[in-house]
């Protein structure tokens, strides 16, 4: 079984790699539109986000989490401001934007959208200002990378799963979140400080959160956070009593099994004529 999900896995990453040649071609070419480039790297994006391999046991996500009511959420942060999100000012060029700095570090083009969106532009340079080590290109930074690790609820076996950006220090993570936002620690901050902790076992302090928080008029700001261990341990039991309470509404479409990655094949997805 294992062997078989490795093959899979490689054999997607190669029909992947092969997609991606269009990535060479100019983006000056006026055949291309911007609707049917931003399409196709999307739908590549998605496709190898679903190779990784991601285990049978139930998944919990910030989606999940989110669904819970904000009077349950402040049982472990009660005196931690609540703001609107920003990005709902604009969803289009918010959503752009982080597709942005994801083609970005995949060295994939994104003259199109810099030149549809130059508030998105006006960002990219804010943030190569603010945050200038990971556009180094010795530094490698995983953008949108799956943490996943385990938790018990209820005597039973789950996983918290997050998305977050990743650069490596010597072995120790450091991580990197950038959006719409306001430069103050939030509960998925620190549910994504807590997980990457525990997959990569280290100690809480050893880890650090970079905050980059974008403003559609106002300068960037960028906020260093220390986790430790207290805040790690706080975290941990917020999501033990929090996830406990809602047992009986369990999200089946988080129950993913390995056949998920056999049902992709990316010679399914229409090639995109340039």
């Amino acid at each position: 079984m294992a062997v078989r999900g490795a093959c899979r896995r490689q054999a997607c990453a190669l029909r992947l790699r092969r997609h991606l040649h269009f990535a060479g071609v100019s983006v000056a070419e006026p055949s291309r539109t911007l609707n049917a480039y931003t399409k196709r790297t999307q739908q590549l994006i998605a496709a190898w986000e679903r190779c990784n391999f991601i285990p049978t046991m139930p998944i919990i996500n910030l989606a999940d989490i989110q669904q819970i009511t904000k009077t349950q959420q402040s049982l472990l942060f009660p005196s931690q401001k609540s703001h609107p999100n920003r990005s709902e000012y604009n969803t289009i060029v918010a959503n752009n934007f982080q597709l942005v700095m994801k083609q970005l570090f995949l060295r994939l083009p994104v003259e199109p959208l810099l030149n549809a969106y130059p508030q998105i532009a006006q960002w990219v340079v804010q943030m190569q200002e603010l945050a200038p080590e990971i556009f180094q290109s010795r530094k490698k930074l995983l953008v949108d990378n799956p943490v996943i690790a385990p938790l018990t609820i209820n005597n039973e076996n789950h996983f918290i799963q997050v998305l977050t950006n990743i650069a490596f220090k010597q072995g120790i993570p450091r991580l990197y979140e950038w959006a719409v936002r306001h430069p103050d620690l939030s509960w998925q901050d620190r549910v994504k400080l807590w997980t990457t902790a525990r997959q990569y076992s280290v100690e809480p302090n050893q880890i650090q959160l970079v905050i980059l928080a974008l403003h559609p008029v106002q300068p960037a700001q960028r906020l260093d956070v220390r986790w430790n261990k207290k805040d790690h341990r706080q975290t941990e039991k917020w999501l033990i009593k929090l996830l406990s309470q809602s047992q009986e509404n369990k999200p089946q479409s988080n129950l993913v099994n390995h056949e998920l990655s056999s049902k992709i094949d990316l010679e399914d997805i229409a090639e995109v004529k340039i």
